[in-house]
């Protein structure tokens, strides 16, 4: 028998540090924190596949959720070096990882018991990946959505290995987020604070996007150096003060900057075979260069702004 001694065994020997039970089928009430008047195009599936996660299991019973760190501290990264990438993509995609993790996590099951199933979920699938680590009480929701752990904060990627093993489920956590307010104040868009998530004024979603910006969305973009994605809401976060670096080995290997001088030598294949293992990529380069030249134009305008100003206080000094 399978016990969750056993479950935290495996997930030690492969060194995941957190992880929590999950029920399956989800709770009566999920439809309600799961729906939505304005859907990012991102979100996968619809809110019926989100509810059953889509899967191809005969009779899953529960779901083993695993959270996994990705938070680097400032003094132990290798060197100091210019970032434009948030922190989820200094490493490889977890998209790569993670699976990679949860296979050899079947796997092990399978070896002690033949007749167990599972299937891997991590983001690309209709499950409602934060939702799910909620009810397995990995954490509480902050007011940017993010789920907030009590050791690592909400630098977390997350991965579901949905089964047909019958496992007692945990409890959500108790409490909330501190309530502070600095992610609403701090976000860019200001895509926060509202019952549904503004994700057409969300700078990550933005970088994301494809195709001809409008104004204010480049504005957006222009509020941090970031040429992908947006981490602001995190580092505001009162939760993920001392936060510990990373345990998982792949997401220790850091690249924090793209060098966008390689990238327009670059033809879409050759961009692949560079830059295919890591998050950002997905878009393609055009995405990545549009972004980064309406970053530098901002950045050119104020120091052109800064020059006169500076040429009449050396006048004045002069004088």
């Amino acid at each position: 028998m399978i016990t969750r001694n056993i479950i935290n065994k495996i997930a030690n020997q492969l060194n995941i540090p957190a992880l929590g039970i999950a029920p399956w089928p989800l709770p009566a009430d999920a439809a309600q924190y799961l729906t939505t008047s304005k859907p990012c195009p991102f979100i996968n599936g619809t809110l019926p596949e989100r509810l059953t996660g889509n899967t191809q299991l005969k009779e899953p019973r529960s779901a083993i959720v695993c959270l996994f760190p990705y938070y680097i501290r400032p003094e132990d990264l290798p060197t100091k070096q210019a970032i434009n990438l948030p922190r989820y993509a200094w490493g490889p995609d977890y998209h790569l990882v993670i699976p990679d993790y949860l296979h050899r996590f079947g796997e092990a099951l399978k070896t002690l018991d033949s007749t167990v199933a599972f299937e891997i979920h991590c983001d690309t699938s209709p499950l409602a990946d934060r939702y799910m680590a909620y009810l397995a009480g990995l954490g509480v929701f902050g007011k940017n959505r993010a789920l907030i752990h009590p050791t690592w904060g909400s630098y977390t990627s997350i991965g579901t290995l949905l089964t047909t093993l019958d496992l007692p489920p945990d409890s959500p956590s108790e409490g909330s987020c501190l309530g502070c307010q600095r992610c609403i104040k701090a976000c860019p868009g200001q895509s926060l604070g509202q019952r549904d998530f503004g994700y057409d004024t969300c700078k990550s979603y933005l970088t994301q996007k494809k195709g001809e910006l409008s104004h204010q969305e480049q504005a957006i973009i222009q509020r941090s150096p970031l040429i992908w994605g947006c981490d602001i809401c995190q580092e505001v976060c009162p939760h993920n003060r001392n936060v510990p670096t990373t345990p998982i080995k792949e997401f220790r290997q850091i690249e924090p900057h793209v060098k966008l001088a390689d990238l327009t030598t670059l033809t879409n294949k050759t961009f692949k075979t560079a830059f295919g293992h890591r998050a950002f990529a997905w878009r393609g380069k055009a995405t990545l260069l549009r972004n980064a030249e309406i970053i530098e134009a901002s950045q050119a305008t104020s120091a052109q702004a800064e020059t006169p100003k500076a040429r009449s206080v050396q006048s004045s000094n002069e004088e």
